[in-house]
């Protein structure tokens, strides 16, 4: 198999995308904390939002590694891919209740980047041998 098939191209392009969107988020989150007003609970409410932000960018930069890592990696960049997957699919909704609604539609993304890294073609591209690299 020499061309990438269409899921491991969707996945690799879901995960582009959730990388893009938590650095938006990280961004967001940290302007949040950048205009908080201090008060009684200003401390604690500074400190969640950035370890929320944090988190945001921590999972973004692990999507867009990953997905550089599409086109080369073997079964450690698939199961990455699924990891990202799952934590995107269960971090969403509570995202979506604890801060906005409309960030409950990563649980949505989650579910398709684990559906389509786990489908068999995925698994026959990344399972493919591979030539040894150039000295």
């Amino acid at each position: 198999m020499t061309r990438m098939p269409g899921t491991a191209r969707y996945a690799r392009a879901l995960l582009m995308a959730s990388g893009l969107s938590g650095i938006v988020g990280a961004v967001r989150l940290t302007a949040a904390a950048a205009v908080l007003e201090s008060g009684a609970l200003g401390g604690l409410a500074l400190a969640v939002l950035l370890s929320a932000a944090v988190g945001c960018a921590v999972l973004a930069v692990t999507a867009l590694v990953i997905s550089a890592r599409f086109a080369d990696g073997g079964g450690a960049v698939r199961r990455g891919a699924v990891a990202v997957g799952w934590v995107i699919a269960l971090g969403g909704p509570a995202a979506g209740l604890a801060y906005h609604f409309a960030w409950a539609a990563g649980g949505v993304l989650g579910v398709a980047l684990v559906a389509l890294s786990s489908g068999e073609s995925t698994k026959e591209w990344f399972d493919r041998g591979r030539l040894p690299a150039p000295v």
